[in-house]
């Protein structure tokens, strides 16, 4: 049994102090204090802000151990994101005096099936453990400052590692869990006197680690808010924390003298018995002792490779913790409330009836652990409770939740500094004692636990409402100019929220062929004779306006059709000239009409220039001679199909989904991260349509609406065609 060597009474009074102006001049010497804060932050820069030193930072434990002048504490208190800082206290060693407990504590029968404790790890915070022939250490790591090595130069840690874990051979001692995996933590010196802050290390490093089982023979009358977030933290990231009741009873087992942390309710705390299932006088009485365990002269490993018999509560402690790594390996699915359950239900009663202040629940006792047997408790807590179920607020908002218990006799307590709490997502939330602060937007759940009962709250900090740019606009979509011409185009953007904006100069303006038209901020120069198309952007819209300078000797070449518009005529005069198509007449391109799909399939391959001449026949009956070496050619690179087998629909017309999912084919286009807002698009389509937007060939017939099963009219393939090709 380890106890706190620095008084914290001491420590309340100091703190009370500080602020004040100094009478002594030792008064400004920089002191050891532990600093919590409210969570995870530059804790060192916070630190040295003020003056001080930052000597360790615990990352899972939001604390940081630091030496400090009492005019840098009173300044770090005025910092809200400190919780509060308390003395970096010293703890020490008391180890005493004896080997029965094995048989006592019926372990022979958990072992006679097959439980050992294998796969489970167990943290042992205390003064080290020195290499042994009869231990295997699997680990560890020191948190004293005058050594990195985890060897014990004082023996109380390797005796409490031999309990637990003593190999399994023909020599020395057998521990209660000899398979399982003992990690030390060195957090005692040689005087068995420790730092708090070193012992927070140690549990800190066992949170990262991921340990299943934290071994704490260590204790002090005086507590420390601290080492309870500390212990706290650990418990509801799934850890069990075993610690000594102490050593400071009586032989009338009067008072109520339980150490901390035993007495945390996060904590299991463990009281001695001899070999005679009587409590040792020595051993710590209280209404928070949990369990008992043998603790009166227990035979163990010690340094110097030698075995030594001890007593204290501190031998009964590693008991318990090498019983709940065989019930972690019994019941590998089981929480640690559930598994700290069992282990009270496989409790042997003594002394009065279920729960009491000499015995906690009874004595330890190992079993094949099949079934798992519930523990006796008298008006147990039966249910637990939150003043709210939902919350919501900003960043920044510090809200309240209390915790009311219920128990079987029917009375409600209210035990909200008693319980555990703990946030799913603490970049959301965060809590301490029913107190959430908002940090962020987004959901996260709040979870009290006490008394193996938990009760959840939802917590939304709701993003402000979005309005995003829906549309962008310009009030020109086509110029024909010729060269040396200026043309002047406005953008607006379209909210949400139906407002209109004014976006010309913020957008983003380019050509796709310079040597035709350039643009700044909607200024568009017409440079040469040829076909451009003007593209801009803002807040993820596009829009385009297509600029036409045409050559004045090719002008009695080209075809000129009655009923297409200007915004058509780039695209249209493209495919002709290309030879594509040469219209529906003379004076008619029938821009408006629904394209067939022997037509479009002329288009496309010609375009494409694949060779129609060599394909193999596609099977289709349907085909007209025209088209016949088109589909052929489309049908052998796997860009079109037919409606069946042998029915490719020559007279039909095309969707315009269909045409996406074959354009999407003949060029291999590629969405990258481009998600349309269209509401039309089922998934066969999204890729491919996704595809045509992000390769700006169309914006769809809407902000929200792509057409996807319209027939797509021959302008349209058209102007795709055109766009494809620049």
């Amino acid at each position: 049994m380890k106890s706190i060597g620095r008084s914290f009474i001491a420590l309340a009074l100091m703190l009370a102090g500080v602020g004040e102006v100094p009478v002594l001049a030792q008064a400004e010497e920089a002191q050891k204090v532990i600093v919590v804060f409210e969570e995870q932050a530059d804790m060192k820069e916070v630190i040295e802000e003020v003056g001080g030193a930052a000597t360790e930072e615990y990352a899972a434990v939001d604390m940081a151990a630091a030496e400090l002048t009492p005019a840098a504490i009173a300044e770090l208190q005025q910092d809200p994101g400190v919780l509060y800082i308390e003395e970096d206290a010293i703890v020490e060693l008391q180890g005493q005096m004896e080997d029965w407990g094995i048989a006592s504590s019926n372990i022979p029968e958990a072992w006679n099936s097959g439980f050992t404790g294998k796969g489970v790890k167990i943290s042992i915070i205390d003064s080290g453990i020195s290499p042994h022939e009869d231990l295997k250490i699997a680990g560890g790591t020191s948190t004293v400052s005058y050594t990195n090595s985890y060897a014990d130069d004082q023996g109380h840690g390797t005796h409490v590692a031999g309990i637990i874990g003593g190999l399994n051979n023909v020599y020395g001692v057998r521990g209660v869990a000899y398979d399982a995996e003992l990690y030390a933590v060195k957090a005692f010196d040689a005087k068995g006197q420790a730092y708090v802050s070193d012992m927070i290390e140690g549990i800190d490093w066992s949170v990262a680690k991921g340990m299943d089982i934290i071994n704490l023979s260590a204790g002090s009358q005086t507590g420390s808010t601290a080492f309870k977030s500390a212990v706290d933290r650990a418990y509801a990231s799934g850890l069990l924390i075993v610690a000594a009741a102490g050593n400071d009873g009586n032989s009338t087992g009067a008072g109520d003298t339980v150490d901390f942390p035993a007495r945390y309710p996060s904590v299991i705390a463990v009281g001695a018995v001899d070999r005679y299932s009587k409590r040792a006088d020595f051993s710590s009485t209280g209404s928070t002792l949990e369990v008992t365990a043998p603790g009166e002269r227990i035979l163990s490993t010690y340094t110097g490779n030698q075995y030594a018999y001890l007593s204290g509560t501190s031998m009964a402690t590693p008991y318990v913790a090498g019983v709940l790594a065989l019930i972690k390996q019994a019941y590998p699915n089981s929480t640690n409330q559930e598994a700290r359950q069992i282990l009270i239900g496989h409790t042997r009663d003594v002394g009065p009836a279920g729960r009491d202040p000499y015995y906690g629940y009874g004595i330890i006792q190992a079993s094949s652990f099949e079934p798992v047997t519930r523990p006796q408790q008298i008006n147990a807590v039966t249910s637990l409770a939150l003043n709210a179920k939902t919350l919501s607020g900003a960043p920044g908002d510090l809200l309240s939740l209390s915790a009311a218990a219920t128990y079987q006799d029917g009375s409600v307590q209210n035990v909200t500094p008693d319980a555990i709490w703990s946030s799913a997502d603490r970049t959301i939330a965060t809590v301490a004692n029913g107190k959430v602060q908002l940090n962020a937007y987004g959901s996260t759940t709040i979870t009290a636990t006490f008394s193996g009962k938990s009760a959840t709250a939802t917590i939304t900090v709701p993003q402000p409402e979005a309005n995003p740019v829906v549309k962008l606009e310009t009030d020109q979509t086509n110029f024909v100019g010729k060269p040396g011409d200026v043309f002047t185009v406005s953008a607006t953007a379209l909210f949400k929220n139906g407002q209109k904006t004014a976006v010309t100069n913020e957008a983003s303006w380019h050509s796709n062929n310079e040597e035709a038209a350039t643009v700044t901020n909607g200024k568009i120069t017409v440079r040469g004779y040829g076909i451009a198309t003007i593209m801009l952007e803002f807040a993820g819209q596009t829009a385009t306006v297509v600029v036409n300078s045409p050559n004045p000797q090719a002008a009695p070449n080209r075809i000129h059709f009655d009923d297409v518009p200007s915004f058509y005529a780039p695209a249209v005069d493209y495919l002709v000239q290309r030879g594509i198509t040469q219209g529906k007449s003379a004076a008619e391109f029938g821009v408006a009409d629904q394209i067939i799909r022997a037509d479009a399939a002329i288009w496309l391959a010609k375009e494409l220039e694949l060779d129609t001449a060599a394909a193999k026949p596609s099977g289709f009956g349907d085909v007209p001679e025209r088209a016949a070496g088109s589909v052929n050619a489309l049908k052998q690179a796997g860009i079109i199909g037919g409606k069946t087998a042998t029915r490719f629909g020559s007279s039909d017309p095309l969707s315009r989904g269909e045409v996406a999912i074959i354009l999407q084919r003949a060029y291999k286009l590629e969405s990258g991260n481009q998600r349309s807002a269209f509401t039309d698009v089922s998934t066969r389509y999204a890729e491919s349509v996704n595809a045509l937007v992000a390769n700006r060939v169309t914006d769809g017939l809407t902000p929200t609406q792509f057409g996807v099963s319209r027939n797509i009219t021959r302008g349209q393939l058209a102007v795709f065609i055109y766009r494809l090709a620049q």
